[in-house]
């Protein structure tokens, strides 16, 4: 191992027959990185009283007869904070939202809460399960989800450490009943292939049954930036059978390039659309058109936020093709 500044790297001796091209085939290299990855980002550094969390990312590369350059094989992800005290204030406030979040992940407070997604029309039956997760105290799930938390590990670079665990907990579910069909939120900052999802994508390409009954929700709580990289990572877990979703349409940072570009399975309007069409025409008319815009780009659109009956009446109007609320039953 050498270090270069803020780069380190591993050099793995592995054998030659193991190098299969890319991480859907997950070589070896990738899947001793991944290895490194989880053990290094899996405790918090703390000096005195100071409390800070390790922020990695990584790529395979392999050398070859021209020379090696580290700063080129490496992330050009950078994160950038706010200037001065600003900065400061925020950087503490987020480390103890992320302390308080691996620390429950770390004691197997982590649950999961799950929401119906269901046709619009004909029988209304459910797609499938969306995970919502929370924390259990004292045996019981606080009501308070902690999808709010992720922009605080999203401006420290460990939305991604998170995501992984959330995949990998769906993938044991899936596994261990059949018939279930499961979906789960990831950040937009972990669409992207990299040795973090090395070991995933291999199970999944080996487990094609279990892969097909997988939806992928894309959220961008935070602007999507490397679009080349999510538009491989989407085309990847496509080909292994998974569903690709964009969440929260027209909400927060999700962009008309990422609906237009990433060849997605499923598009799903933020609720705020809905509840604006509950108090005229106008919102009426921009929920439909949402929808319209959405039915271009992918098969099945997902209107949320769906309350009351006539919610869902709206929905149907406007041309979803699926509903998702407290109408159709509480996350549970």
């Amino acid at each position: 191992m050498t270090t270069s500044g803020e780069h380190i790297l591993f050099v793995f001796d592995a054998p030659s027959n193991s190098q299969a091209e890319g991480l859907l085939h997950a070589p070896l290299t990738a899947i001793l990185l991944d290895c490194v990855l989880a053990e290094l980002s899996g405790k918090a550094v703390e000096v005195g009283s100071a409390i800070a969390f390790p922020a990695i990312s990584a790529k395979v590369a392999h050398f070859s007869d021209a020379p090696f350059d580290i700063v080129e094989a490496g992330s050009t992800r950078v994160l950038h904070g706010q200037p001065g005290h600003i900065w400061r204030e925020q950087f503490i406030a987020d480390t103890e939202v992320a302390v308080g979040v691996f620390a429950a992940m770390l004691k197997d407070r982590l649950r999961f809460v799950f929401e119906p997604v269901c046709r619009a029309t004909g029988s209304g039956a459910v797609d499938y399960l969306e995970a919502l997760l929370c924390e259990s105290v004292d045996g019981t799930i606080k009501h308070n989800r902690l999808g709010k938390l992720v922009p605080a590990l999203e401006r420290l670079g460990l939305a991604r450490r998170l995501d992984r665990w959330v995949v990998e907990s769906i993938i044991g579910r899936l596994r261990a009943d059949p018939d279930a069909r499961l979906g789960c939120n990831i950040s937009a900052q972990s669409a992207t292939l990299d040795a973090w999802w090395a070991l995933t994508l291999a199970i999944l390409n080996t487990e094609p049954e279990v892969a097909r009954r997988l939806t992928i929700e894309i959220t961008e709580t935070m602007p999507l930036t490397e679009f080349a990289e999510a538009s491989e990572f989407v085309r990847v877990l496509r080909s292994l059978g998974c569903r690709v979703a964009l969440d929260d349409l027209g909400g927060g940072y999700s962009s008309l390039w990422s609906l237009l570009h990433l060849e997605l399975d499923i598009a799903k309007i933020d609720g705020s659309f809905v509840r604006a069409a509950r108090f005229g025409e106008n919102g009426a008319a921009r929920l439909w058109h949402m929808v319209e815009l959405a039915r271009a780009c992918a098969p099945i659109v997902v209107v949320e936020g769906i309350e009351t009956q006539a919610d869902a009446r709206v929905a149907r109007e406007s041309g979803a093709t699926h509903v998702q609320g407290y109408l159709f039953g509480e996350a549970a």
